[in-house]
């Protein structure tokens, strides 16, 4: 289930709750599961902005730093706004939020967009022994789990795209102009799957602060843990594996990955199926070499004597 799907779900069980006059509001505009679903969109917000602020050489041009100082005023006045909310459905968030401007005054650097902690209910739940309701938890759970589904296509996507990008550059560009531009492109898809992966991670990390209070057990089965290993295409082995004997890595075979609904997982399936494919074709052709081998080991008189009595 993707986000969309679960915010969907989320926004008409509050829908039911209204109906039946039960309102666990206490914003006009913002209900619980918008304040956490928002404040996952800013920590997102929040890694998108430090990425593109590494990525800025020491000699940006003027355009480039007020085009960046823009996104990041603009991203602190609504967390600033998020947080004003915030305090009324965690009002044990205030003395956190005033433990961290305290450390900000002290500090010599003003505190940047990118570094102010949303205190969401796993950051409590991970850092302090403040109490968190557990509505509020299940909210961030659900939300979470679809996000680190949500990665993982868009891992598959993208490590898909650089496949095919690999074996396009290597049977149909020849200058160097050519490889020039499709080695940008190619650095921009793993740059891209750079950013599933550490979203898919950020998502796994949440859940396993929440899983505790929330008695979630089983849920490492179908989302484990991302090892910088498993993050390769289908084709691709690891070291010391070649293509007869390399395994497939666990982000292909899980459960549920495709979120993009039946044509996602009728891409999914067709990929899997072409793997399998070759995988038989290798097999079959590992066993008529066998063959071929036992053949070419026989004496040379029982051969002769085959041949003389097919005569």
């Amino acid at each position: 289930m993707s986000q969309a799907a679960v915010r969907l779900s989320l926004s008409q069980k509050e829908a039911s709750d209204l109906e039946h006059g039960v309102n666990n509001s206490l914003h006009s505009d913002i209900s619980p599961s918008i304040l956490i679903s928002s404040g996952m969109d800013y920590e997102d917000q929040q890694c998108c902005l430090r990425r593109d602020h590494s990525a800025l050489s020491v000699h940006a041009t003027d355009l480039q730093l007020v085009k960046f100082q823009e996104r990041s005023n603009t991203l602190q006045c609504k967390i600033a706004q998020w947080c004003t909310i915030q305090l009324l459905y965690f009002p044990s968030v205030a003395h956190l939020r005033s433990s961290d401007i305290k450390s900000s005054i002290d500090s010599t650097q003003e505190e940047k967009p990118t570094d102010i902690n949303l205190w969401l209910p796993s950051q409590i739940r991970r850092e302090t022994l403040l109490p968190c309701n557990d509505s509020f938890s299940k909210y961030e759970w659900d939300l979470r789990h679809a996000q680190a589904f949500d990665a993982l296509d868009d891992l598959h996507w993208h490590l898909r795209l650089r496949t095919h990008l690999y074996k396009f550059k290597d049977a149909q560009i020849r200058s160097q102009r050519a490889n020039t531009c499709a080695g940008i492109i190619i650095k921009n898809v793993e740059i891209n799957v750079s950013v599933a992966a550490e979203r898919y991670r950020r998502a796994w990390n949440t859940l396993s602060a929440l899983a505790p209070s929330l008695a979630r057990d089983v849920w490492t089965t179908e989302l484990p843990k991302l090892e910088e290993g498993d993050i390769r295409g289908m084709g691709d082995s690891t070291f010391g594996e070649s293509s007869r004997n390399h395994t497939l890595s666990w982000i292909w075979k899980a459960r549920g990955v495709a979120t993009a609904g039946m044509e996602g997982e009728a891409v999914l399936l067709e990929a899997l199926r072409v793997k399998w494919c070759r995988s038989r074709a290798r097999a079959n052709q590992w066993v008529e070499e066998v063959e071929l081998l036992l053949e070419e080991m026989r004496p040379s008189g029982n051969r002769q004597d085959v041949n003389l009595g097919n005569f």
